[in-house]
C-alpha cells in the first residue's frame, strides 16, 4: 500500500516537472503591472501621510487593489481563451499567485480592520507571502534566479519588521522596483525571446 502511494506521488512529481518543461516562461506582465500598482501606492501613501491626508488611504487602497483584481481577472480570462494548451504546471502556478493575491489583500484589510495589528506590519507579512509565490515560481519555472528572490522578499520583511517606522513604505517600494518590477521586465524580455523561436520553429 505504502510503495503504491510512493509510486502516485513520484508520478504527480514528474507530471509538474514534465509540464514545467513545456511551458513558456512566465511573460512578466502580472509582475510589471503589480510592481507599477503597488509601488505608486506606497509613494502616494508617504507622501499622503506626511502631508495629514492619511484619513483617506483605507479608501483610497481598497480602489487601487480593486483595480488591480479587476484588471488581472479581465486579463486572465482573455488569456486563458487563447491559450491552445493548459498544463498541470501552469495551473499549480496560477492557482499559487491567485492564492498570494488573495492572503495578501486579506492581510492589507482585514487584519487592521480587526484590530489584529497595526498597519505598519502590513508590508512585512506581505513580504513573507511574496517570498513563498517567488520561492515557488523559480522552483516550477527552473530559474535559480527568481527563486533567490525570495531571500530579499523574507529579508526585507524582517528589516520593515524591525523598523517600524513612516519610511518602510519608502523601502517597501524600493522592495517592489528591484524584486518584483525589473524582474517582471526581465521576464518579459526572456518570454519575447523564446516566444520568437517557437514561432521560428514552426514555420
Amino acid at each position: 500500500m505504502q510503495e503504491q502511494k510512493a509510486q502516485q506521488e513520484l508520478a504527480f512529481i514528474k507530471k509538474v516537472m514534465e509540464d514545467s518543461k513545456n511551458i513558456l516562461v512566465e511573460d512578466g506582465k502580472g509582475f510589471i503591472f503589480w510592481g507599477i500598482l503597488i509601488t505608486v501606492g506606497l509613494v502616494y501613501s508617504y507622501f499622503a501621510v506626511i502631508s495629514g491626508g492619511q484619513k483617506t488611504l483605507r479608501w483610497f487602497w481598497l480602489a487601487l487593489i480593486a483595480f488591480g483584481w479587476l484588471y488581472t481577472i479581465i486579463v486572465e480570462t482573455r488569456q486563458a481563451k487563447k491559450r491552445r494548451i493548459s498544463t498541470f504546471a501552469g495551473k499549480i502556478m496560477g492557482a499559487i499567485w491567485i492564492s498570494c493575491g488573495i492572503s495578501m489583500t486579506l492581510f492589507g484589510f482585514i487584519g487592521p480592520l480587526a484590530g489584529a495589528y497595526s498597519t505598519i506590519y502590513i508590508n512585512a507579512a506581505l513580504s513573507f507571502v511574496l517570498a513563498i509565490g517567488y520561492f515557488v515560481t523559480g522552483v516550477v519555472y527552473r530559474m535559480k534566479w527568481i527563486t533567490l528572490l525570495s531571500i530579499g522578499w523574507w529579508a526585507g520583511g524582517i528589516v520593515i519588521f524591525f523598523w517600524r517606522d513612516l519610511s518602510t513604505l519608502l523601502v517597501m517600494a524600493g522592495m517592489m522596483i528591484f524584486f518584483q518590477l525589473i524582474p517582471g521586465i526581465l521576464l518579459y524580455k526572456k518570454y519575447k525571446k523564446e516566444s520568437a523561436a517557437v514561432s521560428d520553429e514552426r514555420v
